[in-house]
Parts: structure tokens; sequence; C-alpha cells
């Protein structure tokens, strides 16, 4: 996590143009935005191509860092279940200096099938340059070994403890400084030597667990540490399998072809909204972070997508899920029209991401189950009408799951598929999901 980021525009609204030839289908309204009226363009049914596959999914997550040692049952499901709650399969926990965790929610989440990750702020102290777990400093050569046996003996204790990780990652943001919390500097080259220690520690002792990195802290300097791990060919890129960034700062995520070539999943491991001023768990941050997670999908075509914390330190700003008062922000039922509907092991599909203004689409589907989930994002202030096409489904109809100022995951009638589509009326400033099941 870091504290002072680049700050973005949330009205601002990323077209991209669509890959789907598609017949123009004349606007029925003007569309408004906070600033004024302005003329609609012209609006474009959607087309779901099913059978042209994009990245496989992951899952979901958040982390437990700090403020979430322990959960109830209660807050357990609303969190984890993809039938009560949000269905987040992720969960990212912090491991201290001193190798201690957030092991009770880490075995709460695990044993609700959830898969757990972990990541390190800090080596100890005395490990580093300038003494001290904050305000950077480097980790100490001749202490790498040290440190890389210590994290894979983390490792082999949460599996003993029931948590089999699903990755280790080598540093939290290692181009990140501040005296605010555990940082640890690593240049490109010395990450990649950390992991040259961190790999061969785990194989020692038994472990397959993959290494994941660089985690930094935004997309601009991801390529620049991700190129570094994948040229050393012989050891740190045999033992990460997974490429990682957080979502602050400079940079957009888009595909990072030499990923998907060495056969490595990418990941975005941490982002929250910034943009709005002081705590606000309504639609307004809803909507960013639905911007956000679209993407992250849709034009970095990352496998996995993580917000910061699941539950909050203090009621300051909007860097956790749930709210001070314990209950889920919009912005958690925002997530949870993905996570709760877009499972681990569906592929994201083709589909017109942007048919109209305000208007963004990413589609999903399940090989194993023929499930197919559709998230239609609707940030402007007046409703959309939009028709979605879905050559050769076998679909009946489609459940609507939305999420809005008024309503949280909330199912509507079911719409009925005829001659392989159907038209549906987006809510303004909402979220919305197209769940249907063969």
């Amino acid at each position: 996590m870091s504290s002072s980021r680049s700050r973005f525009d949330p009205c601002r609204i990323r077209v991209a143009p669509s890959w789907v030839a598609v017949a123009a289908l004349a606007s029925a309204a003007a569309c408004v935005q906070s600033a004024g009226q302005r003329p609609k363009t012209t609006t474009q049914p959607v087309q779901v191509a099913l059978t042209n596959q994009h990245q496989v999914i992951t899952g979901f997550g958040a982390s437990s860092a700090w403020t979430a040692p322990s959960l109830t049952d209660a807050e357990a499901e609303q969190f984890f279940s993809p039938e009560t709650g949000i269905g987040l399969s992720l969960l990212r926990v912090r491991i201290a200096p001193d190798l201690t965790t957030e092991l009770a929610t880490a075995q709460s989440a695990a044993a609700r099938g959830v898969s757990v990750w972990a990541a390190p702020w800090s080596p100890p102290a005395e490990f580093k340059d300038n003494n001290s777990t904050s305000n950077g400093g480097s980790l100490l050569a001749a202490d790498a070994p040290a440190w890389a046996s210590q994290l894979a003996g983390f490792v082999a204790n949460m599996a003993a403890a029931g948590v089999p990780l699903a990755a280790l990652s080598a540093q939290n943001e290692p181009n990140f400084k501040t005296a605010a919390w555990d940082t640890c500097i690593y240049t490109p080259t010395q990450l990649v030597a950390f992991i040259d220690e961190l790999g061969p520690a785990l194989a020692a002792q038994g472990l397959t667990t993959p290494v994941l990195a660089p985690e930094t802290e935004d997309w601009s300097s991801f390529g620049l540490f991700a190129d570094s791990i994948l040229a050393d060919t012989q050891v740190a890129a045999a033992y990460v399998g997974i490429l990682a960034a957080h979502d602050y700062g400079g940079g957009f995520p888009s595909v990072y072809a030499p990923a998907q070539a060495a056969g490595k999943q990418v990941w975005e491991t941490e982002y929250y909204d910034q943009t709005t001023k002081g705590s606000d768990p309504g639609i307004d941050s809803g909507l960013v972070v639905a911007q956000k997670i679209h993407d992250n999908l849709v034009y970095g075509e990352v496998n996995a997508w993580h917000y910061w914390w699941l539950k909050p330190r203090g009621d300051t700003d909007n860097g956790a899920l749930a709210g001070s008062d314990g209950q889920l922000t919009r912005r958690a039922y925002v997530v949870g029209n993905w996570s709760r509907f877009v499972r681990p092991g569906f592929f994201r599909v083709d589909a017109n991401p942007s048919p109209q203004d305000f208007v963004h689409v990413s589609a999903f589907a399940d090989p194993a189950s023929g499930r197919v989930a559709i998230v239609a994002v609707n940030s402007g202030s007046g409703d959309a009408e939009q028709v979605f096409s879905i050559p050769g489904t076998v679909l009946g109809a489609v459940t609507p799951w939305i999420t809005s100022a008024d309503l949280a995951l909330a199912p509507a009638d079911p719409v009925p598929i005829a001659d392989a589509g159907f038209t549906f009326v987006l809510p303004s400033r909402s979220v919305t999901t197209f769940v249907g099941d063969p």
C-alpha cells in the first residue's frame, strides 16, 4: 500500500474501439453527465463470442493485512461465500518481519475454499542497510539467504496450519518508500538476485509454491521489473509463476505479451479508491472501482484482481470493502458483481467493451458448467437500453443482479433470451451482472 497516489478523474471514460463489427442502433435518448448534457454516440449491440476465449480467471480478492487478524463466521461468509456473500476467491495475507500473520483469517478463508497467498512488507531490521523495517532501506546481500530461508519456513508452517499458500510474493511494492509502514527497496537487479535465493530455498523444503513478483506500486514500473525477471531464464523465471502489479500512480493496464509467451499469469494485487474525499461507502466509490476492474480485466487481461483491505483502519478513506460499521460498502457489492459469479476457471470471452457512452461490458464463460456471466457498468446519470447478442447460446434466460445506490447485488426477474439475444435497460449509475445457466 502507498499513501501518496496519483489521482485520476472518476468521471473520465476510457473508450476502446470494438473488435466486433455489428450493426449500429439509433440512440433513443440523450446521455446526461454531471457536467451537463451531450449527444449520445451511436449505440452498438454487445455481441458475446463464447468461443473467443481470452485469459483464464483465477479470482478476485482483498487483504487482511494489519486490520483483520481474525473474522467472525458472519464476516467470513459475507466476504467469501458465493451463495450469500460477495464470493471473494483470493485472500492476501501479510508476512510481518517476525513472520507472524493473520492466521485465523487465513484459516477461515481456506476452510471456505479460498486460495490464500502471502506477501512480506519488510525483512527484519537487522537484515537491512538502514537497520529499520520502515523508510525504505534495502536487504543486505549477506542476509538474503537467511531471509529467503525464513520465508520458505513461513510457507511450510502455513501449510502445517491448514493453509497451503497459492503463492508467495517476493516483496510488496519494491519501488515505494515511506516511513509510515514497513517497506523495503529493491532495484530490478536486486529483486532478481533475491528471487534467485528464494526459489531454491522453497525447493530445498520440498515446496512447489510459485513466487509472485514484482508487485510494483503501479503499471508504469511493472514492465521494467517483469522484463528483468523473465530475462533470468535459468533461475528467477523458473520460480516466478505469477507476475503482479498494483494499480496506483502512473500507467494504465495493458497486455504484457512476454508473460503470455512464458506461460505466466498476470495479477493486479492491490488498489483502493482515492478519488473521492473522505469515506464514501456509496455508489460513487463503487463506480470508480467498477471502472478499475473493467479496465484491468479487459485491457490488461489480468487473471486476478484485488482490492486493498477487507476491513478498514478507522473511517477516514475508502481503503476497505467494509465500512467502520462492519457493513459492506457499495464498492464491495460492485466487486461481488464479478467475484460472486465469475469463478476460478472461467474464461473472459469476446464482448464489445464500450457499446455506448458510459456503458462498459465484460463477459465470461465457464467451459465446465456452461455458465455465462456478462457484467455491464452504466456510469451515466441516465438509464441506458442495451441489446445483447450471444450467438450459438443454449441459454433460455439470464438473471440480472444489480448494484446501485438503492440495490446491493440484488436479483431482478429473469430476462428471456429470444433469437440468441435479449434487451435490458441498465439503471443509471449501476453495475449489472447477467447470469445464465444452461
